[in-house]
């Protein structure tokens, strides 16, 4: 079975560092908000790479982004 991802757009990925910042979190505090053991698929979101669905979901929810 295919794992479906998501990954944030080339011309969204400046909206997205600029919410994270406003939190003033490291990677680090970030992932373990969304309850990850490490913080790589938040460095793929940020590069615009993908993550799976759950995790996208769950970043964007903590960063409060539509």
């Amino acid at each position: 079975m295919v794992k479906r991802s998501l990954q944030v757009s080339l011309a969204r990925i400046q909206g997205v560092k600029k919410a994270f910042a406003h939190k003033g979190w490291t990677q680090k505090n970030l992932a373990f908000e969304v309850n990850l053991k490490t913080h790589q698929p938040i460095w793929r979101f940020f590069s615009g790479r993908p993550v799976e669905r759950h995790i996208f979901i769950e970043i964007c929810s903590v960063l409060p982004l539509n």
